[in-house]
Order: C-alpha cells, then sequence, then structure tokens
C-alpha cells in the first residue's frame, strides 16, 4: 500500500552509463568524489551535450575579421589581479605563520593554501584535490592555461616548492576561469563552471630568485628596512607658461625641512589652477626623539 520515495537521479544516472566508483555522487554521504575517473567524466560530458541537441542549436558564422587590439599579457595579469577578492603575500603570510609557532607547513602546497585561506580543504586518498567553498578549484601557475583534461597538467602545481611561492591571489569570476583553461577532449563545457568555485592564481619568484632554507635551527625572515628619501618634483613654475588645465592634487611635499632657533620655518609653493582650500600636513620629530603632528584645512 505504499510506494518507495522517488530517487533523484545523478548526473551520469541521465546521460552515460560510469561505473559506481567513476560516479560523481557518493551513494551514502552524497558528497563529491574527487578520485573520478577524469577521462570518464569527460566524455560522459561530451556525450550528454550531444545527446541535449546543443550541436543541433549552433550556427556557423562567415569568417569575420577582428580589428580590435588584443590585450597584452600585463594588461591580463592586471585585471586578473584587481578582480581578485584576496591577495597573499607568501614571505610575509609565512613570518606570520612563525611568529604563531606553526612549523608544519613545510613543502606542502596545500597545506599553505589552508593555512591562507580556511575556505580551502582537500579530499581524496593518495591523490588530494583541493577544494574551496566545497567546490573544486583551479590552480594556475604564472598565468600558464591549464588543461583540464590532463590530469598532470592540473596538478602541476602541486610540485612546487613552497619557498617558490611568492604571491597567491583567489579570483571568483568566471571570465578568470574562461580565460585560464582549455581541454584536449572536450570542445564545449559548459558545466565546468558549476564544478569549480574560484580559480588560484600562484605567482612565483624567477628561478635565481628563490629564497632558500636555513640551516638546522636557523630562521629566515625578512624585516622591512628604510627607503631613500625621494625628491618631490616641483618645478620652477615662474619660467613655464600659465597652465590653465593645472590640476594637481599634492601641490607642496617635503621631507626634510628644519626650522631655525625659534622653531619656524617658511615654504614657498605655487597653486594649480582650481585650489581655493588647502589641507595641510605636517610631521615633525626632535633630536630627542618626540614626535608631532598637525593638521589643518586652510
Amino acid at each position: 500500500m505504499f510506494s518507495p520515495e522517488p530517487k533523484r537521479y545523478r548526473y551520469t544516472d541521465l546521460q552515460v552509463n560510469i561505473t559506481e566508483r567513476n560516479d560523481m555522487q557518493d551513494e551514502d554521504t552524497g558528497e563529491e568524489n574527487p578520485e573520478e575517473d577524469w577521462n570518464a567524466y569527460l566524455m560522459a560530458i561530451q556525450d550528454s551535450l550531444a545527446k541535449s541537441g546543443i550541436d543541433e542549436k549552433v550556427h556557423v558564422l562567415e569568417e569575420v575579421t577582428v580589428t580590435a587590439k588584443r590585450r597584452t599579457p600585463a594588461q591580463d595579469i592586471y585585471r586578473n589581479r584587481s578582480t581578485s577578492l584576496a591577495y597573499y603575500d607568501v614571505s610575509s603570510e609565512m613570518d606570520d605563520f612563525y611568529d604563531s609557532g606553526n612549523f608544519f607547513i613545510g613543502n606542502n602546497i596545500h597545506e599553505l593554501l589552508m593555512n591562507l585561506n580556511s575556505n580551502f580543504s582537500v579530499r581524496g586518498v593518495g591523490r588530494e584535490w583541493l577544494f574551496y567553498k566545497n567546490k573544486m578549484t583551479l590552480v594556475v601557475v604564472n598565468y600558464k592555461p591549464v588543461d583540464i583534461s590532463s590530469e598532470f597538467d592540473f596538478f602541476s602545481y602541486d610540485y612546487l616548492r613552497t619557498q617558490a611561492v611568492k604571491s597567491v591571489y583567489i579570483n571568483e569570476t568566471l571570465s578568470a576561469f574562461c580565460q585560464y583553461f582549455f581541454s584536449t577532449t572536450v570542445s564545449c563545457l559548459n558545466a565546468f563552471d558549476k564544478m569549480f568555485s574560484c580559480v588560484v592564481f600562484i605567482e612565483t619568484h624567477p628561478d635565481e630568485e628563490i629564497p632558500v632554507n636555513g640551516g638546522k635551527g636557523v630562521r629566515k625572515t625578512r624585516l622591512e628596512g628604510y627607503s631613500p628619501v625621494s625628491e618631490f618634483y616641483s618645478p620652477d613654475y615662474a619660467t613655464l607658461p600659465p597652465a590653465p588645465d593645472d590640476y594637481r592634487r599634492t601641490l607642496y611635499w617635503n621631507p626634510a625641512i628644519t626650522p631655525d632657533e625659534t622653531g619656524h620655518a617658511g615654504i614657498q609653493f605655487y597653486n594649480n589652477s582650481r585650489s581655493r582650500y588647502f589641507s595641510i600636513s605636517a610631521e615633525t620629530v626632535t633630536t630627542a626623539g618626540r614626535i608631532g603632528i598637525y593638521s589643518s584645512e586652510q
């Protein structure tokens, strides 16, 4: 007098027969199984797209000529950096780990990433798969596109030494993923944006600049030093023709003003073409090491 509850079919059940060990979903837990047969899943995606009739909806356009300028690699790098939601200077972060007593990262990239951001996790036995917010990640090293159909290429980052990593960016935009992945076995990968949560950009030190570990019992660290005094560009506007479109925001800056015996010092500067009010900020340090700060609006 009853019927079993309807079973929710897995993606692979609806598309193509794949052995149970290759299913994307685990029968008992419902969690993703990172040890699926990678090539079998790619074939399933390709077969499902063909069966769904997507190929019949494709229209081949006539040949066109693209006249727009292609973005330079530097522009692509800047765009991906600027759209990233997290950035880590690994040398500085490693110093913080050591200060807190964390000496267990070693050369494990996964351990490094999990310590940098708690949203990272690893799954799998033997081969560890990196996850971010419970979805897989695409790790790109030095902005080299990744062939996701090649397991060796997909996990190439896992062979890096942590000392070689200079910085890490986390980018969740779909455009970043589409730009840095490709596949030699699948031509249409519409479903992959549902598999991956982010792109992890890893920048490494040049080979000749990779830091080395100190000897036993020796910790290497980097201390911020003092930069040389910069000279503020201040041309003599008295000898220059009038500039009606002068929109300088900083009118005067001098890091080395010495007052006279009475504590007074005089300065002169040229205004821009529109400012009527000034924001003045002065900082001082005495011979005894006392620090003073003054600011006002004029």
